[in-house]
């Protein structure tokens, strides 16, 4: 039996740890294309032909009182390249992200009569998943 926990779960952005995640999924992580393209000629034959665009995106969920909202916010208006990483310590030891991020752009803000949540994108230029 495996047991998971959120607590193994770290995103670490420009060597800082964030915190204040929000309520639900608070991190995800995707590559922006496959990996192959397919080719099917007109008798048939099939071709695939590696995709060499290496794009992703880790995306960050945040309560709007977070202090990771403040690192956050100064890279995205910096022109600043940075690392991130997402890194599941539990039991499947999985380590998602890249050297070459940037924020997409700058978070948009609400407020209400409870917590919010901010959202970030983060673009990763060498997406890789370990």
């Amino acid at each position: 039996m495996r047991t998971y926990d959120p607590k193994d779960v770290n995103v670490i952005v420009d060597g800082k740890f964030l915190t204040g995640f929000a309520e639900g999924t608070f991190v995800s992580c995707e590559k922006e294309e496959d990996n192959f393209e397919t080719y099917v000629g007109a008798q048939g034959e099939v071709v695939r032909s590696k995709n060499a665009h290496p794009i992703g995106t880790i995306t960050v969920t945040l309560e709007h009182t977070s202090p990771s909202n403040d690192v956050l916010n100064r890279l995205a208006n910096s022109n600043k390249v940075f690392s991130a990483r997402m890194v599941d310590r539990g039991s499947r030891q999985t380590t998602i992200g890249g050297s070459e991020c940037w924020i997409q752009k700058p978070a948009d803000e609400e407020r209400g009569a409870e917590t919010s949540e901010v959202e970030w994108t983060i673009v990763v230029a060498d997406y890789e998943k370990r």
